[in-house]
């Protein structure tokens, strides 16, 4: 797994996300492929209806099964996100 990116902040009321993306973020990434948070020690996949590239280090990113500010609370605190 590769470090790509970090989550940053809320984007909105409907669970976007904010991400701050790393130089090792790929030019050509695919986007149905899952992204990776390490949640107690496991690499846990989080699939997307959308990934917006906010210039050269930045996306909007809402994922699936987050569709609350408050559930993407608990993805904040500087977590990394991870690629196969």
């Amino acid at each position: 797994m590769i470090a790509v990116g970090r989550i940053g902040r809320l984007f909105g009321t409907d669970g976007g996300v904010m991400i701050t993306l790393y130089g090792s973020f790929p030019d050509d990434f695919r986007k149905e492929e899952p992204l990776f948070v390490e949640i107690d020690k496991l690499a846990v996949p989080l699939f997307y209806s959308s990934f917006e590239r906010r210039g050269q280090t930045g996306a909007v990113v809402h994922f699936d099964d987050i569709d609350t500010a408050r559930r993407a609370e608990e993805f904040l605190g500087g977590r990394e996100i991870f690629i196969s």
